[in-house]
């Protein structure tokens, strides 16, 4: 009898607890509230891309080897001239000579240097004689690598942040000095610069690269975090929170991701978005009606006063439909 009782007893408390547990599932779903975040004023970078080719060295070590070798005869030729004219015991037409061959040797150094500013840029850093032997014996030994890098659009400020990247992906190499090139591209209409990077796997001369970078020209708006972001019929959404407990979703552009989100310009700062609780919001306004085998895809869960408006509860949930 008393094994019976307790069977009886075991039964009953195993009963209760399905139901407690749905109780406190549903006041837990209950008790949802969006977090809303207020939106500053920010601004970003504006981001470039475009592509990077790695240039072979051969042709800039054969320059700089010519001008060394016009810039020894020029000083040759030059000491030689001054040294004829201080000697009063020469011919005139010796001194002539001398003359003329210490203006042609310095016209051929003239021209030498024309073409490399031609060929890589005024500004350059190896226009300088200083730093330039320097450069080109890195460039020889491989230690560092000369790359053009040719932009879509037109780029009118200094470029920071540029890093290129192997085609087939991997670690990008952060590039040490870029200037304009002398010349654009046929090929990319736009604007073309030179860089220095130091050699990276992967890339070698002739090779074509991914490269990225900042332009000074910054953009302005305001920065939706990327929690705040759902996706809903091949758009991007977010949750506007119009008055307590009251959210319209609105579409967001995601041309302009920066590291805490995505800098866009159609909102004003100030503005309340869900920054926690966005895709819940979502999937109780998109609720399918209940017991309809062919529902073709999601339905507002209620009328709504404006478009993609959704009012939420007193509790933080969102109102369900009464039928």
């Amino acid at each position: 009898m008393l094994r019976h009782i307790s069977l009886i007893v075991l039964l009953a408390l195993g009963a209760c607890d399905e139901p407690h547990s749905e109780a406190r599932d549903v006041a837990e779903a209950s008790n949802f509230k969006p977090v809303s975040v207020e939106l500053q004023p920010a601004e970003a970078a504006r981001k470039i891309d475009g592509i990077a080719t790695l240039v072979s060295p051969e042709s800039l070590a054969q320059l700089n080897a010519d001008l060394r070798a016009a810039e020894i005869a020029a000083n040759f030729s030059a000491r030689a001239f001054a040294r004829y004219k201080e000697t009063k015991t020469l011919p005139e037409h010796s001194i002539d000579n001398a003359e003329r061959q210490a203006s042609t040797d310095s016209t051929q150094v003239a021209l030498l240097k024309l073409k490399l500013r031609n060929t890589w840029g005024d500004k350059a850093p190896f226009v300088a004689s200083g730093p330039r032997q320097q450069i080109v014996d890195e460039l020889s030994s491989g230690s560092t690598t000369l790359v053009r890098f040719d932009f879509p659009r037109s780029v009118e400020t200094d470029l920071t942040n540029v890093s290129v990247q192997p085609l087939s992906g991997g670690a990008g190499s952060q590039v040490s000095a870029i200037w304009a090139a002398p010349s654009g591209s046929l090929a990319m209409p736009g604007s073309s610069f030179f860089g220095l990077m130091p050699a990276g796997p992967g890339l070698r001369p002739g090779d074509r690269a991914r490269v990225t970078a900042e332009g000074e020209a910054a953009s302005a708006g305001v920065i939706i975090p990327a929690s705040a972001v759902v996706v809903y019929a091949g758009s991007s959404w977010c949750y506007v929170e119009t008055k307590p407990d009251t959210f319209e979703r609105k579409l967001v552009a995601l041309t302009e991701p920066v590291p805490d989100g995505y800098l866009v310009k159609d909102f004003e700062p100030g503005t309340k978005v869900v920054a926690q609780g966005a895709s819940v919001l979502l999937s109780r306004e998109a609720e399918p009606v209940g017991g309809d085998d062919d529902d073709d895809g999601p339905v507002p869960a209620k009328a709504k006063s404006k478009p993609n408006e959704m009012p939420v509860a007193s509790s933080g949930a969102a109102n369900p439909d009464p039928d």
